[in-house]
């Protein structure tokens, strides 16, 4: 219950905003104080379905009649309707949805079997996902009596589903641009959310020491921290990256990075508009890796003119819109802003190998080496893009060319081998 009641109290300060979906709203509350999870999530499906058909009767000017949930928000969906709901509130409208559908239905056979059983966590992650809509709905629709004077501190989460980039190379090969990149969307909501306050900076934290603290992420992260005119300068801002940067770092495992940027999502969006071009740098970081590229805040981002690290991260964007020129000039000028920073070589790398432009691939992944010689996973990628050279220039006739590079193939598969790459020794042989 720990991680539920402070939904709940969310929920309870946003009730008398709601008009006739109040009664739902405290049926809910007090379904979650019994741990009756089951109607917690017909509840909030409920007040969802109250909330779209009112949106559809005041935005789309249409009589909803007895359209059903599952309707109505397809309305929403529509590219004809698009931008009347945020993605992301669409997202988080999509988890209320399914964890609503599956919990108002019987999917068992005989009377004696199994029926669908709601935990504590389902609920968490659809309350998650209310408070995100009813915050926005209220942000945007109710009037508000007086306006705070300072943000107030967000709420930080964890945990739902999936996973990271990827191209192909021209033998199929899975490749990943460095940072995650979901070129596949998440299917919303299927995971696990714990719900927490992020906590206020103590007197005694200084806004240094906590730069310092989220400077070191960035080394561990090898990249770039934003220049200093565009870094957050608030403690509670800076509270707030440090508790969610770490859900957005490839040290996370791959399987996991969609699950853990889906949870960070909701507490970095809950700063909106008191972002910095550092804050809507992780908004966007997450967005990607959860698989729904937030394009607004990839702009408010590179607001910042010089910062490599959002250049490098436009262009894994771009990759994911299937938009491969803005995605050459994104990379090319993170490139060109940080000449240690060797990710935009290597995703440049990448992208020209799935082209596939083999000289230009060469070229690039030489450059990410050079700039980081010690990570095997780049050697192995250059040992590639020789290798399809050498390939091609076989079938061409020019065999000289392709012996020559098949030898740095090898050479490369055995630099990637001695640096511990996983599949580089059957590669490397005499």
């Amino acid at each position: 219950m720990t991680e539920l009641e402070p939904l709940l109290k969310r929920i309870e300060q946003l009730t008398p905003y709601f008009g006739r979906a109040q009664d739902d709203l405290m049926a809910l509350t007090t379904r979650g104080r019994n741990r009756d999870y089951k109607g917690v999530l017909q509840n909030a499906r409920l007040v969802l379905e109250m909330l779209l058909r009112s949106l559809v009767t005041t935005e789309l000017k249409q009589t909803p009649g007895k359209a059903m949930l599952d309707e109505l928000l397809s309305k929403f969906r529509q590219q004809a309707h698009a931008g009347v709901i945020p993605t992301h509130v669409l997202a988080h409208m999509g988890t209320v949805q399914a964890w609503g559908n599956l919990s108002s239905h019987d999917h068992a056979g005989g009377l004696h079997d199994t029926g669908v059983k709601v935990d504590l966590q389902e609920a968490v992650t659809s309350l998650n996902s209310l408070v995100a809509i009813l915050t926005w709905y209220k942000e945007r629709y109710v009037q508000e009596p007086a306006s705070p004077a300072a943000p107030t501190p967000p709420a930080a989460l964890a945990a739902p589903t999936d996973e990271a980039p990827a191209v192909r190379s021209p033998g199929g090969r899975r490749l990943v641009l460095m940072g995650g990149l979901a070129l596949a969307a998440v299917a919303v909501g299927l995971g696990v959310l714990a719900y927490r306050p992020a906590p206020s900076p103590s007197s005694s934290v200084s806004a240094s020491h906590l730069r310092g603290r989220l400077d070191a992420l960035y080394a561990e992260n090898t990249e770039p921290p934003p220049p200093p005119d565009c870094q957050e300068t608030d403690p509670r801002a800076l509270v707030v990256l440090l508790e969610m940067a770490p859900k957005l770092s490839e040290r996370v495992p791959e399987e996991a990075r969609g699950r853990e940027a889906l949870a960070a999502l909701p507490a970095l969006r809950a700063w909106g508009p008191h972002w910095s071009p550092e804050g809507w740098f992780h908004v966007a970081r997450a967005s990607l890796l959860a698989g729904h590229p937030d394009a607004e805040a990839m702009n408010k981002a590179l607001l910042c003119t010089h910062f490599a690290a959002a250049e490098n991260l436009a262009g894994r964007m771009a990759v994911a819109n299937e938009n491969l020129k803005e995605a050459v000039e994104r990379l090319m000028r993170a490139a060109e802003l940080d000449a240690r920073f060797w990710k935009p070589r290597y995703n440049l790398g990448l992208l020209y190998l799935r082209l596939p432009r083999l000289d230009k691939a060469v070229l690039w992944l030489e450059r990410a080496v050079e700039s980081a010689p010690d990570i095997a996973e780049i050697h192995f990628r250059l040992g590639e893009a020789y290798a399809a050279r050498a390939e091609s220039a076989g079938s061409s006739g020019h065999d000289k060319e392709a012996a020559a590079d098949r030898s740095l193939a090898q050479a490369s598969f055995c630099r990637a081998k001695e640096r511990g790459h996983p599949e580089a020794a059957a590669l490397c042989t005499p």
